[in-house]
């Protein structure tokens, strides 16, 4: 005799547990995803942004003429100009209008000029701070880097990642530093 009383598949109960639980996982694995999204973005555009100063750097002492790198297009790009003036300030005061290159962050991620939110570059050695740079002059020394002592400082989107591109006295090249909790603590990846 056949046992027609057995029961197959699954209830409505059931199914909607696993559907809930299945969410709340989905959840959380997106919000880490989102984290880890925009640690990485960051993290990128402090790459790019010491390897456009870098290689303006090289442009400088391959023309053997003043650079200047500014950052312009509503904190979004940075484009190298030849300096045609030198201001009392040590910055460049005229340039060229010819755009010798250009590097442009995403859409989210904008430069950032110093203390604009409380947020500035990391400390040196813990004693020297340097301020957030929008316009940096390149001068071309032999045996010497053309990147002046400086910082220029990244943000992506809204959120509390920060890159900092640094130019340190004591460091022939540059570097970078990210911080994910609003420049409160850096370190050097």
């Amino acid at each position: 005799m056949v046992n027609c009383s057995r029961k197959l598949g699954f209830t409505l109960v059931e199914v909607l547990v696993v559907v809930a639980i299945m969410g709340i996982l989905s959840g959380i694995g997106v919000a880490s995803l989102r984290s880890a999204v925009a640690n990485s973005r960051i993290k990128d555009a402090g790459i790019n942004v010491t390897a456009f100063m870098q290689r303006a750097a090289n442009e400088a002492t391959r023309l053997n003429e003043k650079l200047a790198v500014e950052v312009e297009n509503n904190n979004k790009s940075l484009r190298l100009y030849k300096c045609t003036t030198v201001g009392d300030d040590g910055n460049c005061s005229a340039h060229d209008s010819q755009i010798l290159d250009e590097m442009t962050l995403e859409s989210i991620s904008a430069f950032v000029p110093g203390q604009a939110d409380g947020t500035d570059c990391p400390t040196l050695g813990g004693e020297t701070t340097l301020n957030a740079k929008t316009s940096i002059l390149l001068t071309p020394k032999i045996g010497v880097s053309p990147i002046s002592s400086g910082c220029i400082l990244i943000r992506y989107g809204s959120t509390d990642r920060f890159a900092a591109s640094i130019k340190s006295p004591t460091k022939f090249s540059m570097y970078y530093e990210l911080s994910y909790d609003s420049g409160a603590s850096w370190f050097e990846p």
